[in-house]
């Protein structure tokens, strides 16, 4: 016999998020990955992938701006002639405007 007030499992899980307030934090850790991601497209062809995740030393996102401390002087200067491109690229892998800003220092 069917229940009545049967959910799916993707219901259950999206209202267990929001009652128990996650939205932001799984956002957070959706833009770090996204960066990470980002970073390994954009690396130079002598770097590998893990490499140029490993450029960024920190991340932190608040009101819709992301700061990044890129450890290597020559491709934060190199990251600042691309930020509306990257924010706009990062922005599509997460379907949807979150990101306004990125800080690189």
């Amino acid at each position: 016999m069917r229940r009545s007030n049967t959910v799916n499992l993707g219901e259950a899980i999206s209202e267990y998020i929001r009652e128990s307030h996650l939205e932001g934090g799984l956002m957070r850790v959706r833009i770090y990955d996204a960066w990470d991601d980002l970073m390994a497209e954009i690396a130079s062809p002598s770097m590998s992938a893990e490499e140029a995740k490993a450029l960024t030393s920190s991340k932190f996102y608040k009101d819709k701006v992301l700061t990044c401390r890129i450890s290597s002087s020559l491709v934060r200067t190199q990251l600042r002639f691309q930020l509306d491109s990257l924010r706009d690229r990062l922005n599509a892998r997460l379907g949807g405007p979150y990101v306004d800003r990125i800080n690189l220092s």
